[in-house]
């Protein structure tokens, strides 16, 4: 019902007749209670380069914050790796960071499984420890030019360089790609769609207020400006989300970009849309409207609107090179509910509390885990200041975490359904500064067997000849790692493991045996393992599913296919009937041979009464006559 109204709603704004309005009342209002921050992820660098490596790789990331006398930058940093053929490079990877400023990173990622030499600028402050990763501070360039030839003086040559300013968080692949140019020279505005992307939060929002006498809705543009060289991608995704709560009138959404481009919308508010370019909406394919290039042109569109005499304000941001965008969007609201929901500004202790909380939970347990750093920015006297709802349930550090960890039924944790809730407070001088419900979802694990890459007919065979396909869902993809593997006896093989796949807007991890040896057996368990990338360690989930392995060239033992049992059903059809022709060609030449014999005649009485009589003589056979001696 809810996409139906989405839909009509959109139908609405198509159908609807333009007609102009003047500009009285359209001012800029930098005090307007619309949402001030969108975050847009793009892959585009201020200066980057790719080069080709041979035996070791080499990234370099030089970040530029502009708030750099703030004292505090947060950067989130996924940096990933998957080694599809399982082989590990003759030298583990190279990281370099370096930063302008004080830089507080938290990294995650499959990468920290993996040996990574990291060096960092003494202003890069990381956090957790990782085992596998060798860290060390170091004297770094500030300048790009002189900090990529510094990396090549010391590596021979560079695999990725790349210049940010204020990334929010930044996803690096660290990828085993020979085919880049033989140096890597700077460019600038270069893009690197396949090895690094990163969010950016677009703070520079205009928002104009419109003095109707009874507003009811607010208007946004999104306006996506692609530079020259242009990026491969022409889907642009967008996420819309309601800041205020429900509305009774929906925003107003105009999406506008070059053509070629369309859009793929992901939510499940009522908004209304109206974009240039082609859009999916729920799987509702739905045509673009042409849309003016500019700036003045966007606006005079949305003032033009017979939703015009309805707008509060009219909000326009523009975004370069945008892959992705998060956009927020509010309602209308009465005055009190508005002074009802000011937020506060953010302060250092609650923004390191957002940005290094992780909970994770199976069946059993629940944790909840956040940075060390914790108490020296917040100022906390103890660890017990961090406790659950039940206060008595304190934090314990654990290296380099504060941890809070309980089972499902002590410190006031609540079931419900497939979710374990409960709360972290923090307390300052007996003070509530930080309070937070914290709803984890259980994780379950779907796992489907398919013959064919395009996961059509599910099956619970494995063909050892041809190459079988394994698709595993789980509703917590972007926050777990996942492995799977076949058991026989004592022997385990690894499936080998594809990047997450997104599909109607449901995450999958896709395994297959392309290349491997699998045992010749009639019967096998197929276990796929979820387990949180974090390091506080917890209990991974399973889902075990018993499967049959076939093969052609080496049989199934205990077990016969079609073409056995039709081969000895013809072989014993075959002797049967070779038998029976035997048997009769005996009979019918017995039989003939019987005839041909003469019939006895008896003796004289003489004879017959003479004992020599039976020693003498003999019987015929149907090849020889009687004889005396």
């Amino acid at each position: 019902m809810k996409v139906l109204q989405m839909i009509l709603l959109v139908l609405g704004l198509r159908m609807g007749r333009s007609f102009p309005m003047p500009f009285n009342g359209f001012q800029n209002d930098d005090t307007s209670d619309i949402a001030s921050e969108a975050v847009a992820k793009h892959s585009l660098t201020v200066k980057g380069c790719i080069g080709k490596f041979s035996s070791q790789e080499v990234y370099v990331l030089n970040v530029h914050f502009s708030n750099k006398d703030s004292g505090f930058n947060l950067l989130n940093m996924e940096v990933s790796r998957e080694d599809a053929d399982g082989e590990m490079p003759e030298k583990p990877p190279v990281l370099i960071i370096n930063a302008n400023t004080d830089v507080y990173t938290v990294i995650t990622g499959s990468a920290i499984n993996h040996p990574v030499t990291v060096y960092h600028s003494s202003s890069v402050k990381t956090s957790g420890e990782k085992p596998n990763w060798n860290i060390s501070a170091i004297n770094l360039p500030a300048n790009s030019e002189e900090l990529l030839q510094w990396a090549k003086a010391k590596y021979s040559e560079v695999t990725f360089f790349a210049e940010l300013e204020n990334p929010k968080t930044i996803y690096l692949d660290l990828m085993k790609d020979k085919t880049g140019p033989e140096t890597c020279e700077l460019q600038d505005h270069f893009h690197v769609t396949n090895i690094l992307q990163a969010d950016y939060l677009m703070k520079d929002i205009e928002t104009y207020d419109i003095q109707n006498a009874e507003p009811v809705k607010n208007a946004y543009i999104l306006h996506v400006i692609h530079r020259h060289p242009y990026p491969s991608h022409k889907i642009i995704d967008v996420n819309v989300t309601i800041t205020s709560g429900q509305c009774d009138e929906p925003p107003v959404v105009y999406l506008k970009s070059e053509d070629g481009y369309s859009w793929n919308i992901h939510n499940t508010e009522s908004i209304a849309i109206v974009a240039s370019g082609n859009y999916t909406l729920h799987d509702f394919k739905i045509p673009g409207l042409n849309l003016p290039d500019s700036k003045d042109g966007l606006l005079a569109m949305a003032r033009s609107s017979p939703t015009f005499t309805l707008l509060k304000s009219i909000s326009y941001v523009q975004v370069f090179d945008a892959m992705s965008v998060d956009l927020p969007v509010s309602c209308v609201q009465g005055k009190k509910e508005i002074a009802l929901t000011t937020k506060q500004p953010v302060d250092r202790c609650t923004e390191l509390l957002q940005a290094t909380m992780h909970y994770m939970c199976n069946n059993e347990q629940l944790i909840i885990s956040v940075s060390k750093e914790l108490m020296e920015v917040c100022n906390l006297q103890s660890v017990d200041d961090i406790t659950f709802l039940e206060s008595q349930c304190s934090a314990k550090i654990r290296e380099n975490y504060i941890v809070l960890e309980t089972s499902r039924t002590e410190c006031q944790t609540v079931m419900s359904g497939n979710e374990m809730i409960n709360s972290i407070k923090v307390k300052r001088n007996g003070i509530d500064i930080f309070e937070k419900i914290v709803l984890c979802k259980i994780p379950k694990l779907k796992v489907e067997v398919f013959q064919d890459p395009d996961f059509t007919l599910p099956t619970k065979i494995f063909d050892a000849d041809k190459t079988t396909y394994v698709r595993v869902e789980t509703n917590l993809i972007n926050l777990s790692i996942c492995e799977c593997d076949l058991s026989v006896g004592n022997k385990t093989v690894m499936l080998n493991k594809s990047r997450p796949q997104f599909i109607n807007d449901r995450f999958f991890w896709i395994f297959n045996t392309q290349g491997l040896s699998l045992p010749a057996t009639s019967s096998a368990k197929l276990s796929c393992s979820f387990c949180y990338r974090y390091d506080v360690p917890l209990d991974c989930v399973y889902e075990l599913l018993d499967v049959t392995i076939v093969s052609k060239s080496n049989p199934q033992k205990g077990g016969l296919g079609m073409e056995s049992v039709l081969g000895i059903t013809f072989g014993a059809f075959l002797i049967g009937a070779l038998l029976t022709a035997a048997l009769w060609f005996i009979y019918t030449r017995t039989r003939s041979s019987f005839k041909m014999q003469p019939v006895p005649t008896l003796p004289g009485g003489s004879e017959s009464s003479s004992t020599n009589h039976s020693i003498d003589s003999t019987q015929s056979t149907p090849c020889s006559t009687s004889s005396r001696a």
